[in-house]
Order: C-alpha cells, then sequence, then structure tokens
C-alpha cells in the first residue's frame, strides 16, 4: 500500500513499469485516502491546518519551503486575524445562547473591530520619568544616567589656522617713539609741501570765481568751500607735526639731563604728570616765539583763554529768573515799538544839534 500513496514526483520516470493485479476492496480503500490527502491539501491551501501525519514528506518539505519565504510580518497579520476571528466567534455564541445581543455587546463589537482595524493606537506608550525641577535656577541640572557617554575622544589635535595681528605680535617688537620718527620724518616734509600746493590752489580758485559767468558760479563756489577745508585739515596736519617734534625734543632733553645725573650717582627720579603737562606747554610758547616773537605768542594765549571761556560759558548753569529771564526779556522789548522821546530829550537833542 505504502508504493500506491507514493506521490508523481517521488516514481522515477526511467524505472521499468510493472503491472500488479489488486483486490476491490484494497482499491476502494486506497481511493478513500487519496480524497482524504486531496483534502487536507485543499485546507493547507486556506491557511487554516497544519500539515498532519498523512502528509508525506516532499510534501511537509514544500511546505516548509513555502512557510519559510512568507515574511514575519504577514504570518503576525495572520496570526492576529484567526484570534480575532476566533474571539468574534466565541463572542457571538455566547450571546447566541444567552439571548439576544444587547446595545451595550454591539457597541463593545463596533470598538473592538475598530481597534482591529487600528491596532497601533491601542498599544500603551512608555511613561517617560519626569526630571525633577531645580531648586535654584543657578543649581545644576540633574542629567539622566540612561543615556550613555559618548566615547569619541581627541586622540590627534587637528592645527587650525589661528588669526593673528601683526600689531600685537612679539616679533614686531616694542615701540621706539625717536627711532620711529627718525624713520618716517619725511611724512612731515610731504605735509608741508602739501600745504603750499593747496594754497596756491584756493588763490587760482578765489581768482577764478570773481571773474566766472553766472552759470558756473554755484560749481566754483563748492570748489572754493572744499579746497578752504582741505587746507585747514592740511594746516592742522603740519601744526600737530611740528607740536609732536617740539614735545618730542623737550622730552629727549630731560630723560638726557636725567640720565647723566644718574651718572654722576643721583638716584632715580622720575616726572610726574603735572610737571610733563607744564614742560611741555613751555617747549610749545618758546617754539612759537622763536617763529613768529612775542606778538604769536600773546596772540595764542588769547586765543586759547577765549576758547576755555567758551567752555565755561556753555556749562555754566543759569539760575532760576536770572540771565535767562533778562535775555527773554530784552528780546520781547526789541520787538516792541520803540518809545516816544519825551520832550525833555528832544529838546537836548535839539541843543546838541544846533
Amino acid at each position: 500500500m505504502a508504493s500506491y500513496n507514493q506521490d508523481d514526483s517521488d516514481v522515477d520516470s526511467d524505472a521499468p513499469r510493472v503491472a500488479q493485479w489488486v483486490d476491490e476492496d484494497e482499491l476502494d480503500n486506497w481511493e478513500d485516502e487519496s480524497d482524504e490527502d486531496d483534502e487536507d491539501e485543499e485546507i493547507q491551501e486556506d491557511g487554516v491546518s497544519v500539515a498532519g501525519p498523512s502528509m508525506s514528506r516532499s510534501q511537509q518539505r514544500e511546505l516548509e519551503d513555502d512557510l519559510s519565504t512568507i515574511p514575519l510580518g504577514m504570518l503576525r497579520k495572520a496570526q492576529r486575524a484567526l484570534s480575532q476571528t476566533q474571539a468574534l466567534e466565541d463572542s457571538s455564541s455566547e450571546d447566541d445562547s444567552d439571548g439576544p445581543p444587547s446595545e451595550g455587546g454591539i457597541a463593545e463589537t463596533s470598538q473592538f473591530s475598530k481597534s482591529r482595524d487600528k491596532p497601533d493606537q491601542d498599544v500603551p506608550k512608555r511613561s517617560r520619568k519626569d526630571v525633577a525641577k531645580r531648586a535654584n535656577k543657578h543649581a545644576p541640572m540633574e542629567v539622566t544616567s540612561k543615556r550613555p557617554v559618548t566615547r569619541r575622544r581627541t586622540v590627534v589635535a587637528v592645527q587650525t589656522a589661528q588669526p593673528r595681528d601683526p600689531r600685537f605680535l612679539p616679533l614686531t617688537g616694542e615701540l621706539k617713539p625717536h627711532k620711529f620718527r627718525q624713520q618716517y620724518g619725511f611724512l612731515s616734509d610731504l605735509h608741508s609741501s602739501e600745504l603750499k600746493t593747496l594754497r596756491e590752489t584756493l588763490k587760482r580758485s578765489r581768482k577764478l570765481l570773481e571773474n566766472c559767468p553766472k552759470d558756473l558760479r554755484a560749481e566754483r563756489q563748492a570748489e572754493v568751500q572744499r579746497l578752504e577745508l582741505t587746507v585747514k585739515r592740511a594746516e592742522s596736519s603740519v601744526n600737530r607735526d611740528k607740536r609732536e617734534k617740539v614735545e618730542a625734543e623737550a622730552l629727549h632733553k630731560v630723560s638726557k639731563e636725567e640720565r647723566e645725573k644718574r651718572k654722576q650717582g643721583k638716584a632715580g627720579w622720575w616726572m610726574k604728570q603735572s610737571d610733563k603737562k607744564e614742560l611741555l606747554t613751555k617747549a610749545r610758547y618758546e617754539a612759537i616765539a622763536a617763529d613768529g616773537g612775542k606778538r604769536a605768542v600773546k596772540k595764542a594765549i588769547e586765543k586759547k583763554q577765549k576758547k576755555i571761556g567758551q567752555k565755561e560759558k556753555k556749562s555754566r548753569p543759569f539760575p532760576r529768573g536770572g540771565a535767562a529771564e533778562s535775555a527773554s526779556h530784552q528780546s520781547s522789548d526789541s520787538l516792541k515799538r520803540p518809545r516816544r522821546f519825551s520832550s525833555s530829550n528832544e529838546q537836548s537833542k535839539r541843543r546838541k544839534i544846533g
């Protein structure tokens, strides 16, 4: 009988054919068994049952191969669907045995069907542990110990380009004003020659402005104003160069005398700021007197005093009801009509005229 139960795939096509007499009863039993095998195969294709003992080895292997090729997600879905259908069948059988279904049962069934459609929403989310609040905002914050610390470490430091300012590099050395003035002394000569050229240009522009046509007068006037401002800037540069030169010579002279005194055995001495200011002022006035005489010194002193007086006048607070109100009254009186002279004033004027 075992030879008759074998599948066609197991029979060798090249094997010799043998005819054997079989009893009718055995033939009927063999047909019944083949029908049962066909039913088992149909059930396996539907995915309801699992291979039984009546299946052959080749069929079992084919079934295992088919199951191994199916993704795990599809198998999980099929398992859920089978469990849900089984639960629905059990609940429906219980409802049929108890009586007509109630409204609550219908609602539960609908909710269950909705949950079946959306299985991801029923999965409870993991509760996160709340971090304790700090007692003070300046206190250190608590960090969870569940999070691992990074294992990245700087083994070889990468050299990055660092910005450098040549003004503050030690390679340039310390600034020496005396040597700096010697190397860049030609700048003062350039400023003087530039001032001379600008003055000549301004003189020529003023002559052109006097005899220029009417349509070019505005343009020439703007040019003259621009040159005047440029001349003032050049004069300031020349005066600054002269002043710095005079002050440097005065300080160099004092420092030279001090070095000679120290060589003779005198103790160290350093000039105070007040003495330095007085020394520089005296040196400036001596240079002005050498160029323009005592009259130039007097003019410079008056100009300085006037400038200081204007600053003091601007910073002077006016008392309440004082100079401010008197100035306002005077301006209002000047706007009014002048008073008519009296007869005595008119007579005195007439006498003076006559």
